[in-house]
């Protein structure tokens, strides 16, 4: 879908063909706490064009000392990589960022959406005019009402998963930060692993950064959870291959049937002694 003025249509077969990557720059794990206990969700093998670089396996969450850690397992490097979209044969695509919608799905287009930047976009296309310019952002920075472009490769497989609208021959993935209302600095990192099998994106978030917090134990039916629901989803600028995580909102406990009648024994019994003390 996206934000190209003119569609290089002879190539849109090729999906996001990669053809050329750049060497990527290796981080060394800084700390053991990038290892946590995530939930993984994960993503369908091989319902990317292009192969194993613009593959993206899975996505983890996990919640820890009033944080969030996302976890990324993909093919796609973090210098980026060569290939062809819906608009042209040969465009250098960078990763994404991060999306998180607290409240809603981007599918049906409502929630309080933050984004956690991956790169700079240095060589992105960011200045259409159907757009307009892009807002500059910066790696791991957190970002309030984020506002994401969507894939330039519109044939890629619309069911791993749905992008809200299969019928529309457009790509609605999001994948990168246009623009924001708020930056917001400590409350949010990233770091980047590069893997023999696969590349591995981290971020990290202050729930409180993004409106959330935990209901512990015995708050609410099955245990833990958060206080509104989360979607959390990771694609490459192309948009070829998208990983969804969601976090449904803890729902406070339905009391049972005979538990209801008990306290509203007990509510009757209790009006019947203040009227006679009346």
């Amino acid at each position: 879908m996206k934000w190209y003025c003119t569609a290089f249509m002879a190539f849109l077969f090729f999906g996001c063909i990669g053809l050329d990557r750049a060497e990527a720059n290796h981080y060394n794990n800084p700390d053991p706490w990038w290892d946590k206990d995530y939930s993984w969700c994960l993503d369908p093998y091989n319902d990317a064009a292009g192969g194993n670089l613009f593959e993206v396996y899975k996505i983890g969450h996990a919640i820890e000392n009033g944080k969030l850690y996302v976890s990324v397992k993909t093919g796609f490097p973090i210098g980026g990589a060569r290939g062809g979209d819906s608009y042209d044969n040969r465009t250098w695509f960078s990763p994404g960022d991060l999306y998180l919608n607290v409240g809603g799905m981007f599918q049906t287009g409502n929630g309080t959406v933050y984004g956690i930047g991956t790169t700079d976009h240095s060589g992105d296309r960011t200045s259409d005019p159907n757009d307009g310019p892009w807002e500059t952002v910066y790696d791991g920075k957190l970002y309030i009402g984020s506002n994401f472009a969507t894939g330039t490769y519109e044939t890629y497989p619309t069911n791993t998963p749905s992008d809200g609208n299969n019928s529309d021959n457009m790509n609605n993935y999001p994948t990168l930060i246009m623009n924001y209302l708020t930056k917001v600095s400590g409350s949010s990192g990233f770091h980047y692993n590069d893997g023999w099998n696969y590349n591995e994106y981290f971020y990290w978030v202050d729930l409180a950064a993004i409106g959330l917090d935990v209901c512990e134990d015995g708050s609410c039916a099955g245990g833990t959870g958060l206080t509104q629901s989360l979607q959390i989803t990771w694609a490459m600028e192309c948009g070829n291959d998208l990983a969804e995580c969601k976090i449904e909102a803890c729902e406070n406990e339905v009391p049972e049937p005979s538990t209801v009648a008990l306290v509203g024994a007990g509510v009757l019994a209790l009006g019947k002694r203040r009227r006679f003390r009346l």
